[in-house]
């Protein structure tokens, strides 16, 4: 209980900065519900004051009757409509602008995330909170916090009037409200509980889906939609059951609370009738009180509602707060420095990692890159290639060793700063949503236009870009599905060029491109490489042979290393690869300067 009370804490935080609009929001509420209580004692002092006196003449009766009417009539249109239209508006400008800032916030944290942390969630579980969390807690911003003072207001003027006409009477009105309160804690936790579940099982259903709807191209070519569709009725099947649970729970609620008001009327009437009939009541008091029994139970009601509302912001605050206290893994150090001008040596010190601590990926890595020089990183598939140059950036910190850069521990070095002086390619070429002129701009936002040609050029992709409709405002569409594999590589590419890192990696860039856009890529890669230190993960041959130093992993450590005039005659691990390679190899390929007189057999 105290940690949700802490998690309701932490969202006021965001709240108290607007708490003018809320006080605003809650005047303009008061206003709201207190008004039409007048209506009531306007009716009493008719009836009994004005209809059945004897002392009034006629004209007289008439002149009261307007002037009542008159004067309420007016308190409703220059008082009442006003504060009405001032409390939807601050109070909604509150809840956006509280929301607004923690959805920022929530955003901002999840990309200060270390890779672990999104190795561990999937991507649409992430949006959900994002997402659907933040919109529930909305609800306790614009309903709870208003009109709570509200009702509490509303409910403290109908008691002074009740008790004012008569307090017997007033006390009967009341009896009812022990019995809902004690409902209402009953049924609380259970609806909280319920939308938890609700928010998890969605978040589920979010991730399962954002995966399953970026893979329909193998879902149509493997003819499985109706297996997609049947575990998509399974899942919304849970998520129902889950729902009527809740739903239940909530129809008790709320017949619990309708049958507590729907009683309440008899039992006043019945029993101050008695007191009319005795005269201890007038006939203007009895109406009066009847009158106030709807705004008495009105907040009752709105509590009943409220409780679920509560119930659901609290389950959603609870699962935002779970990413808001995630820690990222990968840190500045307080006395982590600028890294200076990179000169591009990178060592690897008796490196070992593990994704999990007690199953080591690499061991006992030793090696040293100097600057300018192309490293060829080669090796069966979970030998920790990709492993090892994801160290680099620092996406995750060894857990023995050092990973150096110009001789600075990478731990010891600023992660804005590390990671401006590397630059990677990956296999997957990741583009956004925008035109191609953005996509390259995201690798220096403050280049200019000319940097921008000028690097898609260095990327041999200026004349596709120029080609397009658009030039470099075309579109990409999402993860760039408007452009081929080997187009979006040139764009990532440029967007390498324009970053101008000291040190760059090559995770597989050409591995799934046709012949001819592997070429491409190949003369953007020889350019982008000249002066940079290069770590290179490649299976094709001349990109290997071309290196200055190859690194040969299995099993996470590195089992042989050297050139490739080296590694090649020694008759090892190297040999036997670079021998399938060569007899998988199309007859183009092998035709290739560099390949030729090369003794294997």
């Amino acid at each position: 209980m105290a940690h949700k009370r802490n998690n309701l804490t932490r969202f006021l935080g965001y709240v108290r900065p607007y708490s003018g609009y809320l006080v605003l929001a809650a005047a303009g509420g008061i206003v709201k519900f207190t008004v039409p209580l007048l209506t009531p004692q306007v009716t009493r002092y008719l009836l009994d004051k004005v209809f059945l006196s004897s002392s009034l003449t006629a004209a007289e009766k008439v002149r009261q009757l307007w002037l009542c009417t008159g004067g309420l009539a007016a308190v409703f249109v220059f008082i009442y409509a006003p504060c009405v239209y001032l409390r939807h508006l601050c109070a909604d400008k509150a809840s956006h602008r509280a929301v607004f800032r923690l959805r920022c916030d929530l955003y901002y944290r999840i990309l200060r995330l270390s890779a672990s942390f999104f190795s561990r969630h999937r991507s649409g579980e992430i949006v959900s909170r994002l997402i659907s969390d933040v919109a529930l807690a909305q609800n306790l911003v614009g309903t709870a916090l208003t009109n709570t003072w509200m009702d509490a207001i509303a409910l403290i003027v109908i008691l002074i009037f009740l008790f004012r006409i008569d307090v017997p009477a007033a006390l009967v009105a009341l009896g009812t409200y022990p019995v809902y309160l004690f409902f209402f804690r009953k049924f609380k936790s259970r609806i909280r509980t319920a939308t938890m579940r609700i928010q998890d099982e969605l978040a589920a259903m979010a991730g399962d889906m954002s995966e399953r709807i970026s893979a329909t191209t193998v879902i149509h070519a493997f003819g499985r939609e109706q297996t997609e569709k049947q575990r998509f009725h399974r899942q919304s099947e849970k998520l129902f059951s889950i729902n009527m649970e809740r739903i239940l729970i909530q129809g008790l609620n709320q017949a619990v609370t309708g049958t507590l008001i729907g009683l309440a009327p008899l039992i006043v009437i019945s029993f101050g009738g008695m007191r009319v009939l005795k005269g201890a009541m007038t006939v203007g008091d009895l109406i009066a009180v009847m009158l106030y029994l709807g705004p008495l139970y009105l907040p009752l009601q709105r509590l009943s509602e409220l409780n679920v509302v509560m119930a659901n912001a609290l389950a959603a605050l609870e699962r935002i707060f779970q990413i808001m206290d995630e820690q990222p893994e990968i840190v500045n150090r307080p006395d982590a420095i600028e890294l200076p001008a990179v000169q591009g040596l990178v060592e690897f010190d008796h490196v070992q990692f593990g994704y999990e601590p007690d199953r080591p990926v690499l061991n006992d890595i030793c090696f040293a890159a100097e600057p300018g020089r192309r490293i060829a990183l080669v090796g069966p598939s979970g030998s920790g290639k990709s492993t090892l140059v994801s160290l680099i950036p620092r996406f995750y910190d060894v857990q023995k060793g050092a990973v150096r850069i110009d001789g600075y521990d990478v731990r010891d070095i600023k992660i804005q700063s590390l990671r401006k002086a590397v630059g990677m390619v990956l296999q997957d070429p990741i583009l956004f949503s925008g035109t191609i002129r953005e996509n390259i701009l995201y690798g220096n936002p403050s280049a200019s236009d000319q940097q921008v040609v000028e690097a898609a050029r260095a990327a041999h992709a200026l004349e596709f870009i120029q080609a397009l409709p658009n030039g470099f405002d075309t579109e990409v569409g999402e993860r760039g599905l408007m452009l081929s594999g080997g187009q979006k590589q040139r764009i990532t590419i440029a967007r390498a060029f324009l970053k101008n890192p000291s040190i760059l990696i090559f995770d597989e860039a050409t591995s799934s491109l046709d012949c001819e856009s592997e070429y491409w890529i190949q003369q953007a890669m020889k350019t982008l490489i000249e002066g940079r230190t290069t770590f290179i993960i490649a299976h094709r041959l001349a990109t290997i042979i071309g290196a200055d130093w190859i690194l040969v992993l299995q099993n996470g450590r590195i089992a042989e290393q050297g050139t490739h005039e080296q590694l090649l005659p020694a008759g090892g691990i190297y040999r036997n690869f670079f021998r399938r390679q060569i007899e998988s190899a199309p007859l183009d390929l092998l035709q290739n300067p560099l390949l030729l007189n090369q003794e294997i057999f």
